[in-house]
């Protein structure tokens, strides 16, 4: 990869730091990759041992849904990454082959305006710790020039995910979508609870009830915690309280 292209993705990682007074975070890399490679948005997703994948930076509320959908779907350019440990690069969601592949996927991030998505394994040595993924609003694939500055983007987000999980990247403005999701993970331990399940299913119950309402995945943890829903156990039905 070129020296140069190193310089220039380094010097925007540390202008966004810059621009905010702070240490340099994983959500900065995030913003500047959006800006230094012309993207509608920019999001990331961190896996924590054997767990799932979960969304810690979204660079706007449309990644942020566009994230959050593959979640409550269970498929998308993300959790393809995850099992094959290769990037995705979809240059066009509204063509047929997006649609095969990701049937309920492709149609919400086309309604949210995204059209193509490029996704990056965030990984060290055999260590997988997340993926990058990059939307864009209009069809067609990277430029070499941006296809390089997104790879180093990835190897960037990588060391800053691993201090992130350390506890060495300590950046309060995640703390509203890591508590949204730190409800998911509480609202799946409620319901396995309530409905004697094992956590996988019950986390399944979650994602059904949101396909099903329409809500974010979410909002359906964050009403369960308020008491303002509870899962029959006879079904994915709400009972509201």
């Amino acid at each position: 990869m070129s020296a140069d292209r190193t310089i220039a993705v380094m010097a925007a990682v540390n202008a966004a730091a810059a621009g905010e007074a702070s240490p340099v975070t994983v959500r900065h890399v995030c913003v500047a990759c959006a800006a230094v490679v012309g993207l509608a948005g920019v999001g990331l997703f961190v896996v924590r041992g054997n767990g799932p994948a979960e969304p810690v930076v979204a660079t706007d509320s449309i990644s942020e849904q566009v994230m959050e959908a593959q979640l409550t779907l269970g498929e998308g350019p993300t959790l393809d990454v995850l099992t094959t440990s290769r990037p995705v690069l979809m240059t066009d969601l509204a063509d047929g082959a997006a649609g095969r592949r990701w049937p309920g996927f492709a149609p919400v991030a086309e309604a949210l305006g995204i059209r193509a998505v490029f996704a990056f394994p965030l990984v060290l040595g055999a260590i997988s710790v997340g993926v990058l993924e990059l939307y864009r609003n209009t069809a067609g694939g990277l430029s070499t020039t941006e296809l390089t500055d997104a790879l180093l983007f990835s190897d960037l987000a990588t060391l800053r995910v691993l201090d992130h999980l350390a506890g060495l990247d300590v950046d309060p403005t995640l703390d509203g979508f890591e508590h949204r999701w730190a409800e998911v993970h509480q609202a799946t331990g409620v319901v396995s609870a309530q409905l004697e399940v094992p956590l996988a299913e019950a986390l399944v119950r979650l994602r059904a009830h949101a396909y099903v309402t329409g809500l974010r995945l979410s909002e359906v943890a964050h009403d369960l915690l308020a008491g303002s829903l509870r899962l029959d156990p006879r079904n994915d039905d709400q009972t509201e309280e």
